[in-house]
This record gives structure tokens, C-alpha cells and sequence, in this order.
């Protein structure tokens, strides 16, 4: 397994490489650029596995760009990180996922070869009309007040999740999967007092709750806000929330996470003592804390490097030879 510098400089390097091999982008979209960061504003050094700015939709493969920024723009979903369009960042992990299943939307034959055999998937069902895979999802309701008086915009200031869709397996199941993408992401703790305040009045209740999801007697509540756990706990939230709705007619609702197994950053993000008494990785520690684990599933990004799922030019792009020579 690579170390976490490795791991993504050998992302940079295939995402460099690709940028030039491929002709999927336009020659515009070649050269070097500044990273477009939160507030919209490209700035620091050029970088190969950057697009230009005005050219970042191009982030996005051919098959699925038409239908994603459409998609996008009618549910107000924000891109990731500045808003108005697609990360220029060609490790943009949102990107990623949306280049991943972005044909579901339409298709669900490629639903069903990529997770049949993780989740048992037979037939694919509509989640909104006209569509069998979403993205940025967060259910119909607030369960948690995380908009008082306001209204929740997917993708942006409340639990959502990278993508969704719902299906019936083969026992006859039907369930809801809740997808959430990680790709280079890794983490270090952070002191929020303020923001700790708010997750406690949030969330406190639901994970002290005996039927909850998570057990409250592995960690104290302020080494649960953590990332990655604050994440997790909270999906998993919104999971036993839309399961105990039934929401969709779901009869089971499933958190899938996937990530490169490779990216060992994200495992070693824990960093308290309290923390790595439960477990070593994030992995474990997030084992110890599930009360019902066949709520959580979590798979390898190198399962869509498949062209019956995704394409040729998301192999081509994800999967490519490594030039850097850093060894995978």
C-alpha cells in the first residue's frame, strides 16, 4: 500500500499524463492552470492537473457532462468547491463520482453490473422522476434542524450525500443506498468549539439514542466530530431516519462508502489518543462504532474501472499506466 504523499502524487501524475494523451478535452483545456479555490478565485502556482478555468466543465467525460450540469443546475447543487461549475482539479473527488455514475442516472444496466455483486442489486428502481440514480441527496426532511427557518440547499450546509439511488435485490429488498465518494481526501483534527456547540444541540439526541445507529459508549461525543467520523456518523444518521420513514418505501437503508483502498491518508486521519484506542485506521474504529454493520458497506474505487460500468476514457483517465514512477 502507498504512503499518502505517494498515493497522490501518483494521482497527479496520471491525471497530468491523461490531460495530455486524451481527446476528450479540447487543446484550450491543456495547459497548465492555477487550482480555483472556495471563493471562486484561481490563484498560486500553474499545475498539470489543473484545467483552465473557463474550460472546467471539461472535467467532466463527454457521456456524462451534458447530463450532469443540466442535473445540477435544476437542483441547485452546488459544485464543489466555488459553486458555479465543476472543480477545475482533476482529483476533484465529486468529479470523480459523477463521472462514475453519472450514466446511472439514465441507465440502470450499469447499476446493476457494478453493484450486483456488492449489494445483491437486481432491478433498479426510480428515486425521482424520470431518474434512477441522484446526486447530492439529503431526503425530504430535516430531521436534525439544520436549516431553522431556512431551506436546505443539496450539497451545501446539511448531511448530504455524494449520490443515491434505490433498488430491489434479489432476496426481494427493497433498499435505498446512500453513497458517499472519497478520492485523495485526508484529514487532521481540528479545534471548533463553536461549531462542536452546534453539532451537540444537532445531533446529541440521535446518537444517544438506544435504537440509534451509532454506539455513544466507544467515544466521547467531541472525538466523534472529528473528520472523517463527524461525516460518517452523520450519513448514518440520515440513514436510520429515512429507514424508520420508510422513505422512498425503502424497507433497509444502506451507507456505501467508496474510496481508493490505496489512499492510506484517509485511514491514518485519526489522530487522538482516545481515538486510536478503539482501532488503528478509520475503518476500524468506524467497525466498533456501528450497532447494526449491514447498514454500512464500503468498496474500492477500482470497481468502476470497467467500461461496461463507466466508459473507455473514465479507464483511460482513472486507470491509466502511473508515469511518475512512484509505483501504486
Amino acid at each position: 500500500m502507498a504512503s499518502t504523499s505517494t498515493f497522490v502524487s501518483t494521482e497527479r501524475a496520471r491525471a497530468a499524463a491523461w490531460k495530455q494523451a486524451t481527446t476528450a478535452l479540447s487543446h484550450e483545456a491543456k495547459v497548465p492552470a492555477p487550482y480555483v479555490d472556495r471563493d471562486g478565485v484561481a490563484s498560486g502556482p500553474d499545475y498539470e492537473f489543473c484545467l483552465p478555468p473557463a474550460f472546467s466543465t471539461e472535467s467532466l467525460l463527454p457521456e456524462v457532462r451534458p447530463l450532469a450540469l443540466a442535473l445540477f443546475a435544476e437542483l441547485e447543487i452546488p459544485w464543489h468547491p466555488a459553486g458555479a461549475f465543476p472543480s477545475n482539479h482533476l482529483l476533484s473527488s465529486q468529479v470523480q463520482c459523477v463521472n462514475a455514475l453519472g450514466q446511472m442516472v439514465n441507465d440502470p444496466s450499469r447499476t446493476v453490473r457494478a453493484f450486483a455483486p456488492v449489494l445483491g442489486t437486481a432491478e433498479v428502481l426510480e428515486i425521482e422522476p424520470g431518474r434512477f440514480l441522484t446526486f447530492e441527496y439529503i431526503g425530504e426532511r430535516d430531521y436534525f434542524g439544520e436549516a431553522p427557518g431556512g431551506q436546505r440547499v443539496r450539497g451545501s450546509m446539511c448531511t448530504s450525500v455524494d449520490a443515491a439511488f434505490l433498488h430491489r435485490t434479489a432476496e426481494g429488498v427493497v433498499e435505498l443506498v446512500l453513497i458517499e465518494w472519497k478520492y485523495t481526501e485526508a484529514y487532521t483534527p481540528r479545534d471548533e468549539p463553536t461549531k462542536v456547540r452546534t453539532r451537540r444541540q444537532r445531533y446529541e439526541s440521535a446518537l444517544r439514542a438506544p435504537d440509534g445507529p451509532v454506539r455513544a459508549d466507544v467515544l466521547d461525543f467531541d472525538d466523534l466530530m472529528d473528520e472523517p467520523l463527524y461525516q460518517l456518523v452523520r450519513q448514518q444518521l440520515l440513514a436510520h431516519e429515512l429507514e424508520r420513514d420508510h422513505a422512498h418505501g425503502a424497507d433497509v437503508v444502506r451507507v456505501l462508502h467508496v474510496h481508493p483502498d490505496a489512499n492510506v491518508g484517509y485511514q491514518q486521519s485519526l489522530k487522538r489518543p482516545s481515538q486510536l484506542a478503539v482501532g488503528s485506521t478509520v475503518g476500524e474504529v468506524w467497525a466498533k462504532l456501528l450497532r447494526r454493520p449491514d447498514r454500512f458497506t464500503s468498496v474500492d474505487n477500482g470497481l468502476f474501472l470497467d467500461p461496461a460500468i463507466t466508459s473507455e476514457e473514465y479507464v483511460a483517465r482513472y486507470g491509466g499506466p502511473d508515469p511518475s514512477g512512484c509505483g501504486e
